[in-house]
């Protein structure tokens, strides 16, 4: 088969004409490594050796481009490049030659985004921890040697600033929920929840009030005590301060 042309397409890749116009695009890499530029013909079976190199050689340079935006785990790049239909000796190849070169290594990789989930994040080090499995490390290989109290502390403070409304119980099991959600194991932060005191006395005064003029209206007693107990009840306040609270406004 003739080579007839050759035409630069973009940066390091040309496009070969070929007889019957057939068009290839090879990287300028493989066009000098198989001295393509002094032969005037190829034959069918070296063709496609050839391309199958370059193919190798495409995703090579798809992952690096991939790797110029921030350091990637091996599993990463290798999901990457099944999306991108590469088949698994063009993925292998890839990944050894990356590793080979010091752009992919997994210890590197899992040290570095320690370090950012918990310097730019909230995470807790359960989700570090959990999306590092799911980023291909392996559980057993990861170490998470950083102090997180001052984290907790600097949480708990900012939610008990933005739910100042809530009472004591309700403030705490939302801050409970929040930390969970984010990460922190119980046992990293339950003593600290003991620590958070809201001015319950005040804020039952204010709830009781709005629910008092909202349903007094509505209902006559004993039930609309039913419903004042219910629905301070489900703000988190005590029994006896709620009866105390319902007392006091019944006597004035």
């Amino acid at each position: 088969m003739k080579i007839i042309n050759y035409k630069k397409i973009i940066n390091n890749e040309y496009e070969l004409t070929l007889e019957n116009n057939q068009r290839v695009n090879l990287y300028d890499d493989i066009i000098i490594k198989h001295e393509l530029l002094f032969k005037k013909e190829i034959d069918n079976s070296s063709l496609k050796s050839i391309i199958a190199e370059n193919n190798q050689l495409k995703a090579y340079y798809l992952a690096l481009k991939y790797l110029n935006k921030k350091m990637r785990s091996i599993l990463e790049i290798d999901n990457y490049l099944k999306k991108q239909n590469f088949d698994k000796a063009s993925r292998n190849f890839t990944i050894n030659k990356l590793k080979k070169e010091k752009y992919l290594d997994d210890k590197k990789f899992m040290e570095s985004y320690i370090n950012d989930k918990y310097n730019l994040t909230t995470h807790g080090p359960e989700r570090i921890k959990n999306n590092l499995i799911k980023l291909g490390i392996d559980e057993k290989d990861i170490i998470l040697n950083k102090d997180f109290n001052s984290k907790i502390d600097n949480l708990i403070k900012k939610k008990s600033k933005a739910n100042h409304k809530l009472s004591t119980n309700a403030l705490k099991i939302n801050i409970y929920n929040y930390l969970i959600s984010l990460g922190y194991t119980k046992k990293l932060f339950i003593n600290k929840l003991d620590l958070i005191i809201a001015n319950d006395i005040a804020l039952i005064k204010k709830d009781y009030e709005k629910i008092l003029k909202k349903f007094s209206n509505k209902y006559k007693q004993p039930k609309l005590n039913l419903i004042l107990k219910q629905k301070l009840y489900q703000k988190g306040y005590s029994k006896e301060l709620i009866n105390d609270t319902i007392k006091s406004g019944e006597e004035i």
